[in-house]
């Protein structure tokens, strides 16, 4: 038996052969009835909620409730994708090994390669049939506007792709584990470590991470600090009841620079352990529009996309502190002023009719863009995890048997 030969037709038989047993049986069609009755249910519950939010808003552009009912659908649809995809393949050979059918296909012509290829593909193809039972409610949501064909295809093959790994991580551990019971734990707790212990382990090493920064800020020396401050207690006490209109102005005029430090965390050094994380990477998979390219951080708060949240949150994570900042100009608050930034994060004072105020602000507001693309580093490790899991799978496949673990049958 050449353990990894390949051929069309070894390949096609075991497919078939997998197929024809997960299809006969009438427990399929009432998952798959009872998957699309759920997806159809959260689909439905989620657009009424959006229309009731944005419907009265006369919303038309990339900022309705399109983008927003789409990524919740579509991290659902992942998240019900990777806890499907276990079941098709973490009793594939240890299964047909205690049922004594295991040895039956390895005393033909079949390679290992081949059959655990067979049962890969086949288990990927029927776990597929779900996702693609969802593809009607994904293109529900696009009707609600601004989610085109290839933010579909692309999140969806991602998807796929994803799955595709679980599958072969069950395979493997289907093939190291005697006990289905046991295999099936272990392809579980993969999944839980890659997208939830992650997060977990990135948030408690962050007190790790934790050091004193120094700041250059732009503000006003603590003695003149002070004793605006000072004034300011003053004339509440002597005004409990006033209505702030004889606060004295502060004194915007004396501001200058400082060095001043504070304890931060880097989360510039930790951020990566995020990369493999599955809805990390649909998440910075999924196209934006042009205008998140350059703005990210306008987007997200203007349109409540999900998917560009969890972006804008790791590629917030990637830039660390920000060692420069403009203390002074939120005195202008304390003046009756209007503080926004502009495009190109410089600042925008008016007053309260809207009459424009200059202000140059040594200190441009840090903005968020896009930046470079993550996601094909955490699907290559991703990849790279299901290849170790397959390539366990032929091993433990191939003939002759090296010594056999106890209780093991092998026919």
């Amino acid at each position: 038996m050449n353990t990894w030969s390949l051929s069309w037709h070894g390949l096609r038989t075991v497919v078939s052969l997998e197929l024809r047993q997960r299809i006969r049986s009438p427990r399929w069609m009432v998952a798959l009835a009872a998957w699309f009755v759920l997806i159809g249910g959260i689909t439905g519950l989620v657009i009424y909620s959006m229309s009731y939010l944005y419907g009265d808003r006369g919303y038309a552009s990339e900022y309705s409730a399109g983008p927003l009912a789409f990524g919740i659908i579509t991290m659902f649809v992942l998240g019900m994708g990777l806890m499907i995809a276990p079941a098709f393949t973490s009793t594939s050979i240890n299964g047909d090994r205690s049922s004594g059918t295991l040895a039956t296909l390895q005393a033909t012509r079949l390679s290992a390669f081949e059959i655990a290829a067979g049962k890969l593909i086949a288990a990927w193809l029927a776990a597929a049939v779900f996702l693609v039972v969802a593809l009607p409610f994904i293109v529900w949501t696009m009707v609600l506007g601004w989610i085109s064909i290839w933010q579909v295809a692309v999140c969806f093959a991602v998807v796929f792709a994803l799955v595709a790994v679980v599958c072969a991580i069950g395979l493997g551990w289907s093939a190291l584990i005697q006990r289905t019971a046991g295999a099936t734990v272990m392809t579980y707790l993969s999944v839980v470590l890659l997208s939830i212990i992650s997060p977990m382990v990135m948030v408690l090493s962050m007190p790790f991470t934790l050091e004193e920064t120094t700041y250059k800020v732009w503000g006003l020396p603590e003695s003149v600090s002070n004793a605006y401050y000072d004034e300011v207690n003053r004339y509440w006490e002597q005004h409990p009841d006033g209505d702030g209109s004889g606060l004295p102005a502060p004194p915007v005029g004396e501001c200058t620079w400082t060095e001043q430090r504070y304890e931060n965390y880097r989360t510039d050094r930790l951020w990566w352990l995020l990369v493999p994380n599955p809805f990390v990477i649909v998440a910075d998979a999924a196209p934006l529009p042009d205008v998140a390219r350059d703005r990210l951080d306008t987007y997200v708060n203007m349109s409540s996309d999900p998917l560009a949240g969890i972006r804008l949150g790791v590629r917030s994570m990637a830039i660390g502190p920000e060692l420069v900042r403009d203390d002074c100009i939120w005195l202008y608050n304390e003046l009756g002023y209007n503080v926004d930034w502009n495009e190109d994060g410089t600042p925008n004072l008016t007053t309260q009719n809207g009459t424009p105020v200059p202000y140059d602000s040594p200190v441009p507001q840090r903005t968020v863009d896009a930046g470079s693309p993550v996601w094909p580093w955490g699907l290559g490790v991703n990849l790279a995890i299901g290849v170790v899991f397959f390539w366990v799978a032929v091993r433990r496949l191939a003939i002759p048997y090296g010594v056999l673990p106890r209780g093991v049958r092998v026919a």
